[in-house]
């Protein structure tokens, strides 16, 4: 896939902040809203337009696209199974399972190299496992360094610290690397954090467990990750701060001086309405997000993908006899 960016012309620093954030946004929006909503879909649609060229020239392989749907799964399991204060429940491995079910149908990913392709999975629990299992075998078999990962990593990684000291850089590289098992490490060619650094982070990660299942209350309500409404004045969608370049920020007294927008300051980060527009502070559109050569284009494609979208039947579970018109998978065809 590095090969891909580097070949796409990309993978530079002036475009990784951006490349960074619209990916960010496309994967909140099909997390965060229902499947039969327009955002979902539209941002589906956004999705299979700016994969579609790629995949039907053999450069994204279908096993591409399921490893990148199941890093999803890999990193849900890990992440709350060693950093939260209790592990996931089987409900909810099913339910997160049955989520990227749906969307590996409605991004037109083909079951066929999982096991349980034929006589299907028990539920989603099931199919969240086996996708996992496949997911780190897959990484095991195929991912090597390359000249061309390593240049994804200095313009994605190095570039978040260039601003500062050396030394932030190579400690990012480490906790990073502290985070990758040693496959993906290698592969990117990520330092190995030394025994100081994973003391640290080890026992910080502790106690914030410790800290989250005795000493706090639960939350009054789910984490923000989306605005719900357009922005009035523009009709488009403002996104939250996510790093130092504020892509799709709306500028105004918080969003420049807040304790936020201070801290990105003092870190030379930009602000909302820096440097005019070109980060965009009037917000995004789902039908034209992506790299500036594919603004404005798809749209017909994208219009194809959503008329069969809602053309389809999803009612019910994806792992239930019957499920869709005639009982089968509904995998979304790339126009």
């Amino acid at each position: 896939m590095s090969k891909l960016f580097a070949v796409t012309g990309q993978n530079t620093r002036r475009n990784a902040g951006k490349r960074a954030v619209d990916t960010e946004i496309l994967l909140r929006e099909v997390h965060h809203n229902r499947r039969d909503t327009d955002r979902y879909m539209k941002a589906v649609s956004r999705m299979n337009y700016l994969h579609a060229r790629y995949r039907k020239a053999g450069k994204i392989l279908d096993d591409d696209m399921l490893h990148t749907l199941g890093s999803g799964i890999v990193e849900s399991f890990r992440i709350v199974d060693t950093e939260e204060w209790r592990q996931l429940t089987k409900e909810e491995k099913c339910a997160i399972g049955i989520f990227h079910k749906a969307l590996g149908e409605d991004l037109g990913i083909p079951w066929t190299s999982l096991p349980s392709h034929r006589e299907g999975w028990e539920d989603g629990a099931h199919f969240a496992t086996e996708l996992r299992d496949w997911t780190v075998g897959y990484e095991s078999r195929v991912a090597r360094f390359t000249g061309t990962n390593d240049q994804y990593v200095r313009v994605y990684v190095d570039s978040a610290t260039s601003a500062m000291p050396r030394f932030f850089t190579t400690l990012l590289r480490k906790v990073i690397g502290y985070e990758l098992d040693d496959v993906m490490r290698s592969t990117l060619g990520l330092e190995k954090a030394g025994i100081l650094l994973r003391t640290i982070i080890t026992s910080t990660k502790t106690i914030r467990k410790i800290l989250l299942r005795h000493f706090t209350f639960p939350r009054r309500s789910p984490v923000k990750a989306l605005h719900e409404k357009p922005n009035p004045k523009t009709g488009l969608f403002n996104f939250f701060p996510t790093g130092l370049q504020p892509w799709y920020v709306k500028k105004d007294i918080w969003s420049i001086w807040g304790p936020s927008a201070l801290f990105v300051r003092a870190l030379g980060g930009r602000l909302p309405g820096s440097h005019g527009d070109r980060f965009h502070p009037q917000g995004y559109d789902l039908t034209t997000i992506g790299p500036k050569p594919q603004e404005g284009r798809g749209l017909e494609n994208m219009a194809a993908t959503m008329e069969f979208l809602r053309a389809r039947n999803i009612s019910g579970c994806p792992f239930q006899k019957g499920y869709g018109e005639k009982g089968e998978t509904q995998v979304t065809p790339i126009f």
